[in-house]
């Protein structure tokens, strides 16, 4: 039977691996990599190293399917990088041999300190330092190290501005493609919105 922990929950040494390395964006339509958006928009990326520290209004746990939600004004911060979402599903590796942990381990149900996969939803806010991620929805897969972020997608960095339907960022590589359609489909209704300001986001001595 799910348990439910209420107010909030802090989980130090899992890996977050949100990396949001926007430095190969390439719009679908275009087929081809902006010039300078890989200055403007690189930063976004954490440590995995950093402890993560989520906190919420509501955890719900199934340790049986390795299931913990999150609900209400959830919170999760690493680094200098943050979420906030209004729900987060976080997929988790069970202790197979049912052991204690070491001492001074990270602390999720079932004995793991590993997560596989957060699914962000009711709103999704990225920010690394003065780089943000807005979407409805977003999913991080640490299997495949593949980000999607999903509906009405912006990113910002100072007065750059790229919008679209669909974000897919590889964390290994931090190459991303940012999509007018949804789905990922051919078929699309829009465009990729893309607009650079010369000398924006460039870091000044």
């Amino acid at each position: 039977m799910p348990s439910i922990i209420p107010r909030s929950a802090n989980i130090a040494g899992a890996v977050f691996l949100v990396g949001l390395a926007l430095g190969a964006l390439a719009p679908a339509q275009a087929q081809q990599t902006e010039p300078g958006l890989g200055k403007s928009f690189g930063g976004l990326q954490v440590d995995g190293d950093q402890p993560i520290s989520i906190e919420s209004n509501q955890l719900v746990v199934d340790d049986a399917k390795a299931v913990a939600t999150f609900t209400g004004n959830v919170q999760v911060e690493q680094g200098e990088t943050e979420l906030r979402t209004g729900r987060l599903v976080v997929t988790y590796k069970k202790d197979e041999t049912g052991g204690s942990q070491p001492a001074g381990g990270g602390g999720l149900p079932g004995g793991s300190n590993q997560i596989e996969r957060l699914e962000a939803s009711e709103k999704v806010y990225v920010k690394s330092a003065d780089q943000v991620a807005t979407a409805d929805q977003a999913d991080f897969d640490m299997g495949t190290q593949v980000v999607v972020m999903r509906g009405n997608v912006v990113l910002t960095q100072g007065q750059n501005v790229a919008e679209g339907c669909r974000l897919t960022i590889q964390m290994d590589t931090g190459l991303a493609r940012l999509e007018s359609a949804c789905d990922g489909g051919a078929e699309t209704g829009g465009r990729v919105r893309l607009m650079l300001t010369p000398g924006a986001g460039q870091a000044t001595n």
